[in-house]
């Protein structure tokens, strides 16, 4: 069944509204709903069914009120056996969601398959970050899962703030199967937070960046130590002399030609 976003967004509204009337621990509704839906709850464009839309291809804005609904709907029905059976995509590729509406989603985060924007995923590691310890680490737990452990910021340029909450992630994360931070305009001075955490990944993608020889020793440490490392790749960065990753097959350089 095709539903247009905004018109989902209206249906899991009155599920929640309905839970909170009725004080039902797993009303049938909201299962009835994400069964028809394939349990996917898509807020891309895609979803939208009027091409000829006025709105067609703009972010969609979700609201305190949306966010809390959708999690009020997910975390009612989460011990439903059909839920457990099929896990929930909660797809965001679209949207625009303010801090204060991006928290509600946290709880939820272990119970879904997640598909964010890459402005999203930052905004998410960000919240992560800003709890205590058990709250950091219970949240990066989850939303390593609710990734399926691929952590994908490709092509999103990534400041200082940035990489000092991804590498509080990492250093709380476990099972990360890939990280790809390739075209993030990513120096030595941005990868320093990152680079004793890095071994938490098994495959990682640090091409297209503007890394220097500066680093070379510290990253070669960083793959002879650990053997958890399938693949780095460092393609097309600033290292001039890459004679010392060739005896590694673990490493992915080619010739780095960049001035």
């Amino acid at each position: 069944m095709l539903v247009d976003r905004k018109l989902l967004l209206s249906f899991l509204q009155c599920c929640a509204a309905s839970q909170i009337q009725q004080g039902a621990p797993s009303p049938p509704t909201a299962v009835w709903l994400l069964r028809s839906l394939h349990y996917r709850l898509d807020f891309s464009c895609s979803s939208s069914v009027d091409l000829s839309a006025q709105d067609q291809g703009e972010a969609l804005c979700l609201t305190t009120d949306h966010c809390r609904a959708i999690s009020s709907v997910l975390k009612q029905n989460q011990h439903s056996t059909q839920l457990v059976q099929n896990q929930v995509q909660l797809i965001l590729r679209d949207c625009e969601v303010e801090d204060r509406a991006l928290r509600e989603l946290l709880p939820i985060l272990h119970i879904v398959k997640l598909s964010p924007s890459k402005a999203l995923l930052l905004q998410l590691l960000d919240l992560v970050c800003e709890g205590i310890e058990e709250g950091l680490l219970r949240h990066t737990e989850s939303l390593c899962r609710a990734l399926d452990g691929e952590l994908d910021l490709s092509e999103t340029r990534l400041d200082q703030k940035a990489c000092g909450s991804l590498a509080l992630v990492l250093e709380h994360s476990e099972g990360l199967s890939e990280l790809d931070l390739s075209h993030c305009q990513l120096t030595d001075h941005h990868l320093q937070p990152l680079i004793t955490h890095l071994h938490k990944v098994q495959v990682l993608d640090l091409s297209h960046n503007d890394i220097t020889d500066a680093l070379t020793d510290r990253i070669l440490q960083l793959v002879s130590t650990n053997t958890s490392i399938h693949t780095v790749r460092l393609f097309n960065n600033r290292i001039m002399n890459s004679t010392a990753f060739l005896t590694d097959k673990r490493f992915e350089i080619g010739i780095n030609i960049r001035s």
